[in-house]
């Protein structure tokens, strides 16, 4: 009984460690943990091979006793049992199952109704899957995120006959769904299947065996970060042995760490200066690359990510090299990096949020090169995030805009429905009401289609606008910033003005001293996400705007910079009622990130992705309110007040 005696210890050993930690031992029981189980509906789905990791329990209570968790035998080495058991092992070795088990499946999880031997066997043998006559069991429907997901997964399975690939987290589907070249039309030809069948085979195999042991995430979930992370054209030729490469390359970013978010929220003191030995290693000069996805000339946005690239290199003169490259597309984007490593440059500064995944693998494979991307959303070790706490600045512009109004109507122009658009049109409209307790904030998109320039708002009551912030070089146009609107003139009273050059300065020192990688560890997720209090954003005011009225902007300026004062403490309602913060508290970091409502004195909608202009979508489905990357509060160490 070799092999029965090897696998009782592993169960004892598992058993011991549940009685200790106060747990049940045995294996997870579905009658019991879903007492109405009788009278919910259900559905045969045959005969099937199903993923063995995912049978986790019996139906009733029966043989689980013979059982710790993960189907190991526990009962004494000279039973029948135990006989039995060893008997069918060494049956399976030499011909393998010849009978299917018989399980429900509930919520994605698999639960032995007959055949829990032939399940311990094989799980004790490693087999990857098991044939299985399955009934479905449907839950009840409701808004628990579990349950979301899990109608999701029935519906994919049901369009594709892809049961293995289980995601855990809501929009997983739509999400594949979306990746550009996974399906050409409405329904899923063969050769898509078959075709994404076959990715995942080979990605399953490699991902199990290759984290085995190892805290990661659930597979169906490794494979979307896979795929976001390379793309599903680039990977889906793939064969075996590539899939095991490219898995390799991101195993850290696979693997389950508490606290792995390590959030800096302001500029902080240089670190110490490294030990004598390593700064010996330490580069005499920087290479530094900053790619833009549009001309300079003719995007706002890439004009003062340029002016910071000017100033960081007057800053450190002959010490720092720059390349300003223009990437349109994200496989312009990937030759454009790899060229650029190949001629030596050793840091890599992607100015926009569509840049983060043309970059992950050329990170992955070049460790030693230094990649920051502009974004808000990131989990990538291997690339650092930065991003301006712009809502800070713009409730200072809100309360500007309340003092302006005498109506109380005021408008406000946003960009594009992305994480930290709401939390900015939130700031504002609340720093409008905190002078003016009757401001209403009139919101409209300039990436929407029915977006008029001329325009904006129909209701010729709403005469201050605060619209987008700068204006870019090529363009002539006054409408940025706050303005009033009198008599078809625009009267430009404050703009936000943002200093790309105090980060991109610091952290090309920091590389230059060796420090870059000394004050957070490379093993976690790294994201900046500075404000006021860094000097890296700030409102300029017009000579027209009314000295006196600026003294109560400046007073909330200096509380912001400090610390004492947030724009996001007390109550706090949607437009649908719902406290969103307590009267008594302020919102944490990831809350305000997480935004994706708005203020009760907004009087406006967040645009779904069929109402924007052809060339807004690819940022909103990557980091849209409704987009790919949809946040999790809990995934954030940094959701603290």
């Amino acid at each position: 009984m070799d092999h029965y005696s090897k696998a009782r210890r592993d169960g004892l050993r598992v058993y011991q460690a549940a009685i200790q930690a106060n747990a049940d031992p045995y294996l997870p029981v579905l009658e019991e943990k879903v007492p109405n189980l009788a009278s919910l509906s259900r559905l045969s789905l045959g005969i099937m091979a199903i993923p063995l990791d995912r049978v986790i329990g019996s139906v009733s209570r029966g043989r689980s006793y013979a059982f710790s968790e993960g189907f190991l035998p526990i009962l004494e080495a000279g039973s029948e049992f135990a006989a039995k058991w060893e008997h069918l092992c060494e049956s399976v070795e030499q011909s393998g199952v010849n009978q299917p088990i018989t399980v429900l499946e509930y919520l994605g999880y698999y639960y032995v109704i007959e055949g829990n031997k032939r399940t311990s066997v094989m799980k004790y043998l490693n087999a990857r899957d098991i044939e299985a006559d399955v009934t479905r069991v449907y839950p009840p429907r409701s808004d628990d995120p579990e349950i979301v997901s899990y109608y999701e997964y029935c519906d994919f399975a049901k369009e594709t006959g892809l049961y293995s690939l289980f995601c855990s987290r809501p929009g997983s589907y739509h999400r594949l769904l979306s990746l550009p070249g996974i399906r050409a039309g409405d329904a899923w030809t063969e050769d898509e299947i078959l075709s994404l069948r076959k990715l995942y085979h080979y990605f399953s195999e490699n991902y199990l065996t290759l984290m085995k042991g190892k805290p990661s995430l659930p597979c169906g979930d490794a494979f979307l970060t896979y795929l976001a992370a390379f793309g599903y054209r680039d990977v889906r030729d793939d064969d075996m042995a590539k899939t095991a490469e490219r898995i390799r390359l991101m195993s850290k970013e696979f693997e389950l760490r508490e606290g792995r978010v390590n959030l800096v929220m302001e500029q902080v003191e240089p670190a110490a200066p490294v030990p004598l030995i390593s700064a010996l290693f330490r580069p005499s000069k920087i290479k530094a690359a900053f790619l833009f996805n549009r001309s300079i000339e003719d995007s706002a946005w890439n004009y003062w990510h340029n002016l910071g690239r000017l100033e960081a290199e007057e800053k450190l003169g002959d010490k720092l090299e720059t390349a300003a490259c223009i990437v349109p597309s994200r496989s312009d984007c990937e030759e454009e990096i790899r060229r650029l490593i190949k001629d030596g440059y050793n840091a890599i500064f992607a100015t926009s949020p569509v840049m983060l995944n043309s970059a992950i693998e050329a990170a992955l494979e070049h460790p030693d090169v230094r990649f920051l991307c502009c974004s808000l959303l990131s989990n990538y070790t291997n690339i650092r995030t930065y991003y301006i706490r712009f809502y800070e600045a713009k409730f200072l512009l809100g309360i500007a805009a309340g003092i302006l109004s005498d109506n109380g109507k005021i408008g406000y122009i946003a960009d594009f429905p992305i994480y930290g658009a709401p939390a900015a049109a939130n700031a504002f409209a609340l720093g409008a009401r905190m002078v003016n307790p009757q401001a209403k904030v009139y919101l409209n998109w300039f990436s929407a289609s029915w977006f008029n320039a001329e325009t904006p708002f129909e209701d010729p009551e709403i005469r201050v606008i605060c619209n987008r912030d700068i204006t870019a070089p090529n363009h002539e146009a006054r409408d940025y910033g706050l303005y009033l609107r009198e008599n078809g003139e625009i009267i430009n009273m404050a703009t936000l003005v943002p200093r790309w050059g105090l980060f991109y300065r610091m952290m090309l020192e920091r590389i230059l001293n060796g420090t870059f990688t000394q004050s957070e560890s490379r093993d976690n997720v790294t994201n900046y996400w500075w404000g006021l209090g860094s000097s890296i954003v700030d409102v300029a005011f017009s000579s027209r705007f009314d000295p006196y009225a600026a003294r109560t902007v400046h007073h909330f300026r200096e509380q912001i910079r400090e610390g004492s004062f947030s724009p996001f403490e007390g109550e706090l309602r949607d437009q649908d009622g719902v406290l969103r913060c307590d009267a008594d508290r302020r919102l944490t970091p990831a809350e305000i990130l997480c935004m994706d409502y708005l203020a009760d004195n907004i009087v406006g909608t967040l645009p779904s992705m069929d109402e924007l202009i052809e060339s807004a979508r690819p940022l909103v489905r990557l980091q849209g309110i409704h987009g790919e990357l949809k946040p999790q509060l809990s995934a954030f160490s940094w959701n603290r007040k």
